[in-house]
C-alpha cells in the first residue's frame, strides 16, 4: 500500500504528499475509500511541514490541529479514530505478547506431540490449527478498524487549485510523482511505520522555515494577480467568489469548457452567471446572454437559440438583445434570418433610431443600396423631424464606407447647402472627401468651408485643417495660396480674428 496521498499541482511545477496519518484523524480501510470522499479537484487547506530539495518533496499535513480547518472527513460517516500516542504502544505491546505465547504454546504441544508417535503427525497438524485461528482471532479484536487491507490501484490524486509558481523558492524541486515511484509498498504494514522525521540543526530549522515563509509569501502575491488567467475549474471557482458579478470571468469560464468541447458544462456556467450576477448589473447580464446566444448559434438548435432569445428579451431590454442577435446572423453569414429580425424591429422599435441605422448599415452591407434608400424614406417619416439631418448623415457616411461613394457626396451636399453653419458636418464631409475624393474635390471643399459665416474660431480651426492638408499632398505654391486666404481673412475680421 502506497505511504502517501498525493496532492497535485501545488503550483504549475511543485507537488506535495501528505502521509495518510498526516491526512486524517480517522481510519480508513483503503485509499479508494478515501478518494470517494474527498473527490479529485478538492481545494484543501494544508500546511508545509518540510521541504526537501534532495528527494524533490514537500510534506503537507491536513490535520486540524495544523491547518486549524475541520477534518476533511466529516465525523457523520462514523469513521472509526486512528490510534496514536499510548493506544498504540500498548496495542503493539499486547500484540507482541499474545504472539509469544501463542509460540510458546505451539512448541510445547510440538513436544508433546513427538511421545505420541501413533498421533504425531495429526496432533501436531490440530494444535497448530487450532492456536492460529485463536491467534487470528485475538488480533482481530485487538484492532477492528486499524489493521488496512492492501489495494493494488493507486491513490486517487487531489488537486489542489494551481496556476502559480514557486521556481524562485524552490526551483530544484521535481514533481513528487518521481520521487513515490520508489516507495516500498510490498509489506503491507501501517502506513506510520518508518515516518519520523531526522532531526535537524536549529539553524537548519529557522532556514527552511524562512525558505517556506517565502514561498507562501511569493504565491499570496500570485494568487492577487488580477492578470493571470486561471488555468483549472477550481481557479475559476475562486476567482469568481471574490468577483461574482464580473461578465468576463464567467465568459472565460465558459471558454475554458468550450476549448474542451464541454458544451453542457459551458451551458451550466452561464446558467449559473445569470443567477448569480446581480440584477443591478444590467450590462453585466446582458454580456452573458450575449454569450449564451452565441453558444447556441454555434453549438445548439434553431430551437434552443430561439428559446434563449425568448427568455433574453423577458429579463433584459429587448432591443439591446434583438440587436445583439440580428449581429450573430449577419456574421455567421446567415442573411435570411437577420434581415427576418431587422424587419421585426423596425415595426417594434420604429421611434429608435439606432435600429434603423443598424438595418441600413446590414442592407448596404449586402450590397443593396437601393433598400438602403428606401428605408431611409421610411425612417424620416418614423422618426421625429429633430433626427432626420442626423439621419440622413448617417446614411450618407454608410454609403461612403459600404455603398455608393457618389451618392454619398450628393446626400451630404445637400444637407451642408441646407445647413451650412453645421460645423461639424463640415469635418465629417472633409475626413471623407480626403479619404474617397481627388484633391481637387478635397480643395474645392475647403474652399467653401473658408467662406463660410460662423464663429471666427472655427474658421481659424478649417484653415489650419487646410494647411496641413497642403503640406501634406500640395506644392509651396499651394501652401503659400493658403497663407495668404488666412491672411486676407485676417485682416477683413479685424481684431476679432487676431485674438
Amino acid at each position: 500500500m502506497l505511504p502517501f496521498i498525493v496532492f497535485d499541482s501545488l503550483s504549475r511545477s511543485i507537488n506535495g504528499r501528505a502521509q495518510f496519518q498526516k491526512a486524517t484523524k480517522y481510519f480508513v480501510a483503503s485509499h479508494q475509500d478515501y478518494a470517494k470522499k474527498v473527490p479529485q479537484s478538492t481545494l484543501l487547506t494544508t500546511k508545509i511541514l518540510s521541504i526537501d530539495k534532495e528527494k524533490g518533496l514537500v510534506d503537507l499535513s491536513l490535520l486540524q490541529e495544523d491547518t486549524g480547518k475541520p477534518d476533511v472527513l466529516p465525523e457523520s460517516l462514523g469513521l472509526h479514530l486512528r490510534l496514536t500516542g499510548d493506544a498504540k504502544e500498548k496495542r503493539d505491546t499486547t500484540k507482541k505478547r499474545k504472539r509469544t505465547e501463542s509460540e510458546s504454546k505451539q512448541e510445547t504441544a510440538e513436544k508433546v506431540s513427538k511421545k505420541k508417535k501413533g498421533k504425531g503427525e495429526d496432533s501436531d497438524s490440530g494444535v497448530e490449527v487450532y492456536f492460529r485461528e485463536e491467534e487470528v482471532e485475538e488480533e482481530k479484536k485487538l484492532e477492528p478498524a486499524e489493521v488496512e487491507k492492501p489495494v493494488p490501484v493507486q491513490p486517487a490524486r487531489l488537486q489542489v487549485t494551481g496556476g502559480f509558481s514557486w521556481d524562485a523558492a524552490l526551483s530544484a524541486l521535481k514533481p513528487a510523482s518521481a520521487a513515490l515511484g520508489g516507495e516500498d509498498s510490498s509489506d503491507g504494514e501501517d502506513d506510520e511505520v518508518n515516518t519520523k522525521p531526522q532531526k535537524k540543526s536549529r539553524h537548519k530549522q529557522e532556514v527552511e522555515k524562512r525558505e517556506a515563509e517565502k514561498a507562501l509569501t511569493k504565491l499570496e502575491t500570485e494568487l492577487m494577480d488580477p492578470g493571470l488567467r486561471p488555468q483549472t475549474a477550481a481557479s475559476f471557482e475562486r476567482l469568481l467568489l471574490s468577483s461574482p458579478d464580473s461578465s468576463l470571468l464567467w465568459l472565460q469560464f465558459m471558454a475554458f469548457h468550450l476549448q474542451a468541447t464541454q458544451i453542457e458544462q459551458a451551458r451550466a456556467v452561464a446558467e449559473r452567471a445569470l443567477k448569480t450576477i446581480s440584477f443591478r448589473e444590467e450590462q453585466e447580464k446582458l454580456n452573458v446572454w450575449v454569450a449564451l446566444l452565441n453558444l447556441e448559434n454555434l453549438y445548439g438548435t434553431e430551437e434552443s437559440l430561439q428559446k434563449v432569445f425568448e427568455r433574453a428579451v423577458q429579463y433584459c431590454e429587448p432591443m439591446p438583445v434583438y440587436q445583439q442577435l440580428a449581429d450573430i446572423y449577419a456574421k455567421c453569414q446567415k442573411t435570411k434570418e437577420a434581415e427576418g429580425l431587422y424587419k421585426t424591429m423596425v415595426k417594434r422599435f420604429r421611434q429608435e433610431k439606432a435600429v434603423w441605422l443598424s438595418y441600413g448599415t446590414f442592407l448596404l452591407q449586402q450590397g443593396q443600396s437601393d433598400a438602403a434608400s428606401a428605408l431611409l424614406q421610411r425612417a424620416i417619416k418614423s422618426l421625429p423631424n429633430k433626427d432626420n439631418v442626423d439621419l440622413i448623415a448617417k446614411f450618407a457616411q454608410l454609403e461612403f464606407r459600404y455603398g455608393d461613394v457618389e451618392r454619398g457626396k450628393t446626400m451630404l451636399d445637400k444637407i451642408l447647402t441646407s445647413y451650412p453653419k453645421r460645423t461639424d458636418l463640415w469635418s465629417v464631409f472633409i475626413d471623407l472627401m480626403v479619404k474617397h475624393g481627388s484633391q481637387k474635390e478635397v480643395r474645392a471643399v475647403f474652399d467653401r468651408v473658408i467662406h463660410l459665416s460662423v464663429a471666427v474660431k472655427r474658421i481659424k480651426f478649417f484653415f489650419k485643417r487646410y494647411l496641413e492638408y497642403e503640406k501634406k499632398n500640395g506644392t509651396p505654391e499651394s501652401i503659400q495660396a493658403v497663407k495668404e486666404k488666412a491672411l486676407e481673412y485676417v485682416e477683413s475680421k479685424g481684431t476679432e480674428a487676431a485674438r
